[in-house]
């Protein structure tokens, strides 16, 4: 009969397994501790990484080969003493170049031959090493210089850019000159202060000079601003040229609607307005003007077209027939304004009569003729149109009720014309 065996105990089997597992983590730590800590020594004590790769050098076969590559520490210290030798023998002054030089290169291998340098001489390592501390504070100190007058001068460039750029554009542009004729890099000089100028101002100042200073500025300027400014141009010179078509079309308007538009700078800058106003005729202009209420308004957009003429032909011919215009036709619509007020409380009777009188026996038309031959004509009938077009729809009607049928039917047919 078979023998049976005692049975062991799961448990008993696993608490066996984890000491087994227990005892081989030891001694892979126990085996794996030193070989970390002698490869983290030998990486970062570099006599021990000398040493050890000449032991290891010894040992025969591809290891051994491997680590022949790398010197020893008696080779490595050979080769510190040829240097330290060769600096030592050096004038000082060639002896700072070259060690400057390996410092910058390799830090821990200068800091070996000075150390050995330290050792054979003493006092002229000593001179050497005081030389280099000056020449690198030097150094520190020119390089901080140079910074210092770089920072200075574009401060200074920038408060000049400020200043013609708040100038007036005449002075800006006299300005500019001066700068240019001041020295023989004027030219120079004045592209230097354009760099910080904003584009639009510097194309306004750049295109009031004389060509050839223009150009010269231009060859000056760094290749990104100089494009920059030619783009600004470009881009005015097409807002010139749509402003041109606008008063265009504005010219054929009548003069109370277009008040609205170009009363303020709400629609167009002053820039613009006085690009439109010249275009509209000075005639045309001076009739637009007389309805605005803003006399500063006025003032400015006249000042400007001024401005702009002088810059652009040394003259101006345009603003003197502007006021003329606009003197005349402020002054009619002040006197219509006040008929105006006269005949709204007048009886309708009275201003029926009035209108006929005025119809069939109207006085000559006055003529105002302007410097640039463009002739400014008033009539009783622009009158009557203007005061009439002032009441209210009905009466209207009954005054052309009260008419005969030729004068009834010439007055219907001029109030559906535009009044230009």
């Amino acid at each position: 009969m078979a023998e049976n065996k005692p049975e062991i105990p799961k448990s008993e089997s696993n608490n066996k397994k984890k000491k087994s597992g227990g005892c081989l983590v030891v001694l892979l730590i126990l085996f794996l501790t030193p070989i970390l800590a002698l490869g983290t020594l030998y990486f970062l004590n570099k006599d021990f990484k000398l040493s050890v790769n000449g032991l290891m050098s010894n040992v025969p076969g591809p290891l051994g080969a491997y680590f022949e590559k790398f010197p020893t520490r008696a080779e490595e210290l050979n080769q510190i003493r040829i240097v330290s030798d060769y600096m030592l023998g050096l004038d000082e002054s060639r002896a700072v170049d070259k060690l400057l030089i390996l410092q910058k290169d390799d830090k821990r291998a200068y800091d070996d031959v000075i150390k050995d340098m330290l050792r054979i001489n003493p006092n002229k390592t000593k001179n050497i090493l005081e030389a280099i501390r000056l020449a690198t504070v030097n150094k520190d100190a020119l390089s901080n210089t140079v910074q210092g007058i770089s920072s200075e001068e574009v401060d200074s460039l920038k408060a000049q850019a400020a200043y013609i750029s708040g100038l007036p554009l005449t002075a800006g542009v006299d300005e500019i000159n001066k700068i240019i004729n001041d020295s023989i890099n004027g030219h120079k000089n004045a592209a230097a202060i354009f760099e910080y100028i904003d584009d639009s101002a510097a194309v306004s100042l750049l295109y009031q000079l004389d060509q050839v200073d223009r150009d010269k500025i231009y060859a000056a300027l760094s290749d990104a601003k100089a494009q920059s400014i030619r783009n600004a141009y470009s881009g005015l010179q097409r807002r010139k040229d749509d402003l041109v078509q606008i008063a265009g079309v504005y010219s054929s308007e009548a003069a109370d609607s277009l008040i609205n538009t170009l009363g303020d700078i709400s629609v167009y800058s002053l820039e613009d307005l006085a690009i439109i106003y010249k275009n509209l005729g000075a005639k045309k202009a001076g009739e637009v003007l007389a309805k605005a209420n803003n006399e500063t308004f006025v003032f400015d957009v006249i000042a400007k077209i001024k401005a702009n003429e002088l810059l652009d032909s040394g003259k101006d011919l345009l603003t003197p027939d502007i006021l003329k215009s606009l003197k005349i036709y402020k002054e009619f619509d002040d006197n219509v304004k006040e008929l105006i007020n006269v005949y709204s409380k007048m009886d309708t009777t009275k201003v029926v009569s009035i209108v006929k009188n005025m119809m069939l026996n109207a006085s000559p038309s006055k003529v105002y003729e302007l410097d640039n031959g463009d002739m400014i004509t008033i009539s009783d009938e622009d009158l009557i149109l203007r005061i009439l077009t002032s009441f209210p729809q009905d009466k209207i009607a009954t005054i052309l009720s009260s008419l005969d049928q030729t004068l009834s039917s010439e007055l219907t047919r001029k109030l559906a014309l535009p009044q230009n």
